[in-house]
């Protein structure tokens, strides 16, 4: 909170004081059990309170007392730094609030594809074969969105800096292959229709490169630090989405036990509920290399999906270093959504997104 102006009773004492001890700023002061650079604040804000001309006195008028120069403040007022604080708290506020549960507005009941791409370390450990087969199915398949989890580059920095030293590619390298991935095709780029991009670990390593994503984004595509809760509005149902780079907590008997945890302590979001209370319809993330999905129904009658992407990148020496699995499918899960079925049937997820695909392009065909 900003602090209170000053009351006009205050400033008046303030003028009165000076008045009395005929401009000595220092008898004055001492006057009203005031400290002089205290005292001197308050006079200035007087003079300008009540629109006085009146220049500050200069010196003393008591016998032997010296006279100092007085200085104009270099900045202005702390009540006045406090008030401009204040303004641009409430507007982060306001943008932190807008984030949450922002809504992406699907203008038919048509059935959408929501395709989680899964970390794309584009770079020399990334499968580009498999990663431009992918592109081409989201840039062509009609009624895609697609969502990016995180990790464009591996963007080494800091202690993990030499790594570059074991990749043949450079950082500028990395930039032009991330501006590619983010673009539509009329810009060079591959064409991808995203919805949402997310930074994860690796895309935040080096502050410059999150920076350069959000330069590059002409599209205003809504990019966010790690974690997004969005709804899907479509004109006859909402279904929210909890997506996030890596949801808290692991456990060695279930690679879903993020995404299970994160819907037991979440709110809002729930398409049973209209999107106003209960949890998310799916619950999704990256960052671990591996690839999960399970649906099941609550207490409450919802259902909800859970699902991990497994993502692009192939021969990971710290994988193998650590002895997990390096899995082959699921680099990046689609759902498909029909907001017209029944709770049971209204997302339908594919770890293969070729399959995904044309499982959606018959359902659109089908409810034309």
């Amino acid at each position: 909170m900003p602090a209170p102006r000053l009351s006009e009773k205050i400033l008046r004492e303030t003028l009165d004081a000076v008045d009395q001890h005929d401009g000595n700023i220092s008898a004055a002061s001492r006057a009203l059990g005031v400290g002089r650079s205290t005292f001197e604040g308050r006079y200035k804000t007087a003079l300008q309170r009540f629109e006085i001309e009146r220049a500050l006195p200069e010196g003393s008028a008591e016998d032997g007392e010296v006279t100092l120069p007085i200085f104009p403040d270099e900045d202005i007022e702390a009540t006045e730094i406090l008030d401009h604080l204040s303004r641009r708290w409430e507007r982060k506020q306001a943008s932190d609030d807008a984030k949450k549960w922002f809504e992406i507005v699907i203008n038919s009941d048509a059935p959408y594809g929501l395709v989680v791409v899964g970390d794309p370390h584009l770079g020399v450990h990334s499968n580009i074969r498999l990663l431009r087969r992918d592109v081409e199915i989201m840039a062509t398949t009609p009624g895609v969105g697609a969502v990016n989890i995180g990790d464009t580059a591996n963007n080494w920095s800091t202690r993990l800096i030499h790594l570059y030293a074991e990749e043949d590619i450079s950082r500028a390298t990395e930039r032009k292959l991330a501006r590619w991935f983010m673009l539509d095709k009329e810009s060079g780029g591959a064409g991808v229709p995203w919805v949402v991009w997310l930074h994860g670990n690796h895309d935040t390593m080096h502050s410059e490169f999150a920076t350069y994503l959000r330069t590059i984004n002409v599209a205003q595509i809504p990019m966010l630090d790690w974690r997004a809760k969005f709804k899907l509005v479509f004109p006859s149902a909402k279904i929210s989405i909890d997506a996030s780079h890596n949801h808290k907590g692991t456990s060695i008997y279930s690679p879903l036990h993020g995404q299970r945890r994160a819907d037991l302590w979440s709110s809002g979001g729930s398409a049973e509920s209209g999107g106003g209370g209960g949890s998310a319809d799916i619950f999704v993330a990256g960052h671990h290399h591996t690839w999960a999905i399970q649906q099941m129904e609550r207490g409450d009658g919802s259902c909800v999906t859970y699902a991990r992407a497994r993502g692009y990148k192939w021969h990971d020496e710290f994988a193998l270093r650590h002895q997990f699995n390096e899995e082959i499918y699921g680099a990046s899960v689609i759902f498909v959504i029909d907001p017209t079925a029944a709770p049971n049937a209204r997302v339908k997820p594919f770890v293969d997104l070729a399959e995904g695909a044309e499982f959606l392009t018959w359902k659109r065909s089908r409810a034309k």
